[in-house]
């Protein structure tokens, strides 16, 4: 039987972390390890963590972003299977149960999106993504009643960074440089950047329906572009800078003319509205922006190791 272990990215989440630990431990199926990793938090996280023996705790000293979080658990892992997950997830008590059994049953399935919903069970917060005629990243049947939506197991471009099962082997395959995720970008768009490689691999990639968690995204409250625009230009400069800065490294490393020619008019009208209006709000981040150089250089070196492994 196929092993599994999940790796936790915390961050000053003390407020989800006794419930999320509580699911990961309630399992039908164990987990064969339970790795937090807690990014410097000065709330009372790391106390909470500590309460429970099963549980590592990964503690780097510093906040080193979600994508090296991510790795420092991961390289922790003896598994076959990993879920790597937000803090303010918790999961069904068969999770384990039927993601095992759906890599059980189909050896070519690489990475497994779950079916995410809201706290309130009946909002769906992702049911895997897809990609925009801009090419950005869309969550399947986002915040849309579960019960007005066909949900079924369905091939999926890319995996909700929420909560992604990867089988391990594949993640060796998809490692650049040393990192399963890419380091240099702290946060956003990690998600989309390895499910994108993982697709130029031809790699498998499914939703679940069955494997089922629950996530907090700003609980219940309804979202529409208005509200979700509004949301990021509230963002502190920090995150409005990584979400740039991480679309163009999204795009050097992964974009192939050949397959997405025609959608490059579509991605210069949202990229002139959407990050013109991001660095409208914040003009001290276009000096950061353009001090990113040795990031461009390093995704166009990536880009080169990727082209052969395709």
């Amino acid at each position: 039987m196929l092993t599994l272990s999940v790796v936790v990215i915390s961050y000053n989440s003390s407020s989800f972390l006794e419930k999320n630990i509580r699911s990961l431990l309630g399992q039908s199926k164990k987990f064969k390890q339970i790795i937090i990793v807690d990014n410097n938090s000065t709330d009372n996280s790391r106390e909470i963590i500590k309460e429970y023996d099963e549980v590592s705790l990964v503690a780097p000293g510093q906040n080193v972003g979600y994508a090296a979080g991510a790795n420092l658990g991961i390289s922790e892992c003896r598994s076959d299977l990993i879920l790597v997950a937000n803090s303010d997830i918790y999961l069904e008590s068969d999770f384990n149960e039927n993601v095992i059994s759906k890599f059980e049953e189909d050896r070519k399935i690489s990475l497994l999106s779950p079916l995410i919903l809201r706290f309130d069970k009946m909002i769906v917060d992702s049911a895997g993504q897809m990609f925009s005629r801009s090419l950005y990243p869309v969550e399947i049947g986002f915040n849309r009643d579960k019960n007005k939506l066909d949900i079924k197991e369905r091939s999926v471009f890319s995996v909700c960074g929420a909560a992604t099962v990867f089988r391990k082997n594949a993640l060796e395959k998809l490692k650049v440089e040393n990192e399963y995720y890419d380091e240099a970008f702290f946060m956003f768009w990690e998600d989309f950047d390895i499910g994108w490689r993982a697709n130029l691999y031809g790699m498998k990639t499914i939703m679940s329906p069955t494997a089922i968690v629950y996530h907090f995204r700003g609980g219940t409250l309804k979202k529409n572009f208005t509200t979700r625009f509004s949301m990021a230009l509230s963002r502190s400069p920090e995150i409005k800078y990584h979400l740039i800065k991480n679309r163009y490294l999204t795009l050097i490393k992964n974009f192939r003319f050949k397959k997405f020619w025609y959608l490059i008019p579509f991605m210069i009208f949202k990229d002139i509205i959407w990050v013109g209006m991001l660095t409208m709000s914040s003009p001290k981040i276009i000096i950061k922006l353009f001090s990113s150089g040795g990031f461009i250089i390093s995704a166009f070196r990536k880009r080169k190791i990727i082209k052969k492994n395709e």
